[in-house]
């Protein structure tokens, strides 16, 4: 392709995306795309030397792990115990590193470290293609924090001291049932019948799938991973939730990774009674 060619295909994208997209701001961002190969709202450049302190399981560190994995993005970890903790809070707190006293916290070689998930998630969105587009923004954080109320519900009933078999069962049959079906609801088809799908943007994977695929991968875990205890099929009645959640996971690199030693063992805090 010749320049006067490669400038023919520019202005023909612009003039079309001033037409059906909604006006200049769309078409830019629309020629962005096209050009620069960047999507989402507010891309921005790659960033190194990643470090990523939490704990010694997976938790809100997970679905951290997984975009990290997926976009390809070199990182080591800190992964702190009960032991470690402590210290390691006191000291971030007295340096500023850890803004609230608690992880995960991102570290990078050109930004001062960044806490809470949701924040994390979205600046390394950013740096890989993996951002929601503009007028999905809102959508996705409803998504997200939907995500985080599932999460922070089945954490209020494994963190029991009392934790039982039967309120595990319950659980998955009762709340989580109700919210999945809430999620069955937002997903959005792919172009081919056997693909994943989306939550955030559709056509692309974002940040929020990630956060999606790690809850409804927490559940099922909880379903058929809890050593002498009867399983339980969270996703039975949900079909695009399967679909999304079988195919996420045959992605290369989050295959690579849920096979790997990296990845930290599911694990409760009180085994049931």
């Amino acid at each position: 392709m010749n320049l006067v060619q490669f400038l023919l295909g520019l202005s023909l994208v612009l003039f079309a995306s001033l037409f059906t997209t909604g006006g200049p701001w769309s078409a830019f961002l629309c020629l962005r795309q096209t050009v620069l190969g960047q999507r989402g709202c507010t891309p921005t450049g790659a960033i190194g030397n990643v470090t990523l302190h939490y704990f010694a399981g997976r938790g809100r560190g997970e679905a951290i792990r997984l975009l990290l994995n997926d976009a390809g993005i070199s990182y080591v970890e800190t992964a702190f115990t009960k032991d470690t903790w402590p210290a390691a809070k006191e000291t971030g707190l007295a340096s500023g590193a850890y803004a609230f006293g608690q992880v995960p916290v991102l570290f990078t070689n050109s930004e001062q470290p960044l806490a809470q998930s949701q924040a994390i998630m979205r600046r390394l969105a950013r740096a890989s293609n993996m951002d929601c587009d503009c007028s999905d923004l809102s959508h996705c954080d409803a998504v997200a924090l939907g995500t985080e109320d599932l999460k922070s519900q089945m954490g209020r009933v494994v963190y029991d001291e009392k934790f039982t078999n039967e309120a595990r069962i319950a659980y998955l049959s009762g709340k989580a049932q109700t919210w999945f079906g809430y999620f069955e609801k937002l997903h959005q088809a792919g172009s081919t019948p056997n693909h994943h799908g989306y939550f955030g943007t559709k056509g692309h994977v974002t940040w929020v799938d990630f956060f999606v695929f790690d809850t409804i991968d927490a559940h099922v875990a909880l379903g058929t991973q809890v050593e002498g205890a009867d399983k339980y099929d969270v996703l039975a009645p949900f079909p695009k939730l399967r679909t999304f959640y079988s195919g996420f996971a045959q992605r290369p690199q989050i295959a690579a990774y849920l096979s790997s030693d990296r990845r930290p063992k599911f694990t409760l805090p009180y085994p049931p009674k």
